[in-house]
């Protein structure tokens, strides 16, 4: 009788659906498609070297910068 194997399926933080090994990128304890890692605010297509994350959130790192560097400047200047 030939072993069975027990396929851990991994879901896409984006779009939900099944993520195979060929088609998969880990970024911040979180697995996506690699069509699904865009910025979450211009939808720039990403990779693991040109992103940024705050709060669970996928940014490019202009789109960081201008959403949440910003935010935390003004925040600490009041």
């Amino acid at each position: 009788m030939a072993p069975k194997f027990q396929m851990k399926l991994e879901k896409c933080g984006v779009c939900e659906k099944t993520v195979y090994a060929a088609e998969r990128i880990e970024a911040g304890g979180v697995i996506f498609h690699k069509m699904c890692f865009k910025c979450s605010v211009c939808k720039t297509k990403l990779d693991l070297g040109n992103y940024q994350q705050n709060e669970g959130i996928i940014y490019c790192k202009k789109d960081f910068r201008d959403a949440v560097t910003a935010k935390n400047v003004q925040a600490a200047v009041v």
